[in-house]
């Protein structure tokens, strides 16, 4: 049986009939819940018994050997007996210390029976409470249940669900949504704020800081506007995948075990409006995919083809437009379908949320092996504009350091164009801007600022770029391979300190003489002479491409 409509060895002892039983240990552990009733007559009844059972017998079974007793009670306490109960009659006076001891480490109540209640009269009452609980919770589950079915053929999403639950239940409550990382609440006016404070703290934190996953329902105790209450945390699951979680707080009433059901057995619904929105939101996301994949290919007729659909995107084909790319880094592992998918969808989750609170109008996609965003601009791209976009990318930066993704990641930004058919080129652009996600230790670069990696990001060049890095720079990569040395570093300081060995010293701290040697070293190893302009112009090209393509 279902321990939620058990009843608690409490209530049991509190009984009318057990008016005289005494509670000889175990008093700590008279909160648990009993589902069904049995009479042991033989001590080897372990085997048979099972979880939420109480035990009744008389002392005839152990009369003769009272310390079977400490071998006894922990095998039924192993096997989940919640207490033993006994009617002494003429076989024994009393129970040894020890026995008691036991029980009260245990947490497991042993009590005494009166002598002149017999087990019919004792289980009788006990059961029938037991079925009465079940009654009144299925009965309870179907009134529910009729309720959110209702709500939900008539139209009503996830907010005229939660308040169909506060209705019922009449404390403060919210539904988290993971897929999309929202929440919806309904609560009393006093207690909105504090709430709806803790349900955009966990919005923020995001999946880096939720509960661990799991199926089962938890407690926690919360300070809710000075109120010490509990708040009960029940996921939202369907076919062993959470989809989100029911939070509520008694701040009202208690929850008992019977209304903990009836809110578990109505999360399957709950899933189902849920599972409705992922399938929406996953097939609006494959129109736009769609469109995107047309718009930002260099073909006439399929640029055609999506522009005819943008009015439904929401896409103003006459206004200036740029592209960014986000894509995630493998690193030198490969990272596996659902661990990307899990990944993307928290971006998007993210851009989502930054997209609420930006006046910045963009269009972005889940790709699978990248997200891809279209940013629209103003008629003219003013300083105003542009601090309203820095502000969207910094949000998006900072929450994705807040959820341990920035590090996994790596941004691309193209330049703006008129033309909405040129806008493949400024998707190009974000993709290589992205690819140079190593150079110094930045996550975001724009196409604009890459500088001479602008020509060195073509993926046609690499194979000559490749070329020409073998040819000039591999040399010393492998060299410091081989011997841990920093030739290569050693020659990029060389550059940034514009070939002043003092200076290069200072910045590497070592002596003057030991970066005078290390000059030396990679004139001889590649062959250059560091007064041929040509040949230095080379080196600092080959670390470009260095940089770029194999520095990790």
């Amino acid at each position: 049986m279902d321990a939620n409509y058990g009843i608690s060895m409490n209530s049991i002892l509190r009984m009318e009939i057990l008016q005289d039983a005494k509670l000889l240990a175990g008093a700590s552990g008279t909160d648990q819940i009993v589902t069904s009733v049995n009479v042991m007559v033989d001590p080897n009844v372990v085997n048979l018994v099972s979880g939420g059972e109480l035990l009744v017998s008389t002392a005839y079974a152990v009369r003769e050997n009272l310390p079977q007793l400490l071998e006894l009670i922990p095998q039924l306490k192993q096997r989940g007996v919640v207490a033993l109960g006994l009617k002494f009659n003429s076989y024994i006076n009393e129970i040894p210390q020890e026995i008691l001891i036991l029980c009260d480490t245990l947490s497991f109540p042993l009590f005494e029976i009166p002598n002149s209640i017999s087990f019919s009269q004792l289980i009788t009452p006990i059961m029938t409470t037991i079925v009465n609980n079940q009654a009144q919770m299925l009965g309870d589950i179907y009134e529910l249940q009729k309720a959110l079915t209702a709500t939900m053929l008539s139209g009503g999403g996830l907010q005229s669900i939660v308040q169909t639950l506060f209705d019922r239940f009449g404390n403060s409550i919210a539904i988290y949504n993971d897929f999309f990382s929202s929440f919806v609440l309904a609560c009393s006016d006093r207690r909105r704020e504090s709430i709806t404070r803790r349900m955009e703290d966990l919005v923020r934190v995001g999946s880096s800081g939720r509960e661990t996953v799991s199926l089962m329902s938890s407690r926690e105790v919360d300070n809710v506007d000075g109120l010490i209450c509990n708040k009960i945390i029940i996921p939202i699951y369907s076919d062993k995948k959470k989809y989100g979680s029911i939070y509520i707080w008694e701040d009202n009433r208690e929850i008992t075990n019977v209304d903990l059901a009836v809110l578990e057995a109505s999360t399957s619904l709950i899933a189902l409006d849920m599972i409705k929105k992922i399938s929406m939101y996953e097939m609006e996301n494959n129109h736009k995919a769609s469109f995107l994949d047309d718009l930002l290919v260099h073909d006439e007729e399929r640029q055609r083809k999506s522009l005819a659909n943008a009015e439904y995107f929401d896409f103003d084909v006459d206004a200036e437009h740029r592209v960014a790319v986000i894509r995630v880094l493998s690193g030198n592992s490969t990272i596996s379908n659902s661990s990307l998918y899990k990944t993307n969808n928290s971006i998007v989750n993210i851009l989502r949320r930054v997209s609420r609170d930006s006046s910045i109008k963009v269009l972005f996609v889940n790709k699978c092996d990248s997200i891809v965003l279209v940013f629209e601009l103003p008629v003219h791209e003013d300083g105003n504009y542009l601090q309203h976009l820095h502000s969207f990318v910094d949000s998006a930066m900072n929450a994705l350091e807040a959820e341990g993704i920035l590090s996994m990641v790596s941004i691309g930004m193209g330049r703006s164009y008129a033309d909405a058919t040129n806008l493949w080129k400024s998707f190009n652009e974000a993709g290589r801007a992205a690819a140079c996600w190593n150079i110094d230790d930045v996550r975001i670069h724009s196409y604009e600022d890459l500088g001479v990696y602008r020509f060195l990001s073509y993926e046609v060049l690499r194979p000559e770029l490749v070329l020409f890095y073998n040819e000039t720079l591999k040399v010393l990569v492998d060299y410091d391979h081989d011997r841990d040395s920093e030739l290569v570093h050693t020659l990029s300081l060389y550059f940034r300190c514009g070939g002043n060995l003092k200076r290069l010293a200072e910045e590497m701290g070592v002596h003057y003489n030991t970066v005078a040697y290390r000059i030396q070293r990679i004139k001889e190893l590649a062959h250059v002479s560091f007064d041929n302009a040509d040949q230095m112009l080379n080196l600092q090209i080959a670390l470009k491409i260095y940089e770029a393509n194999f520095h990790r």
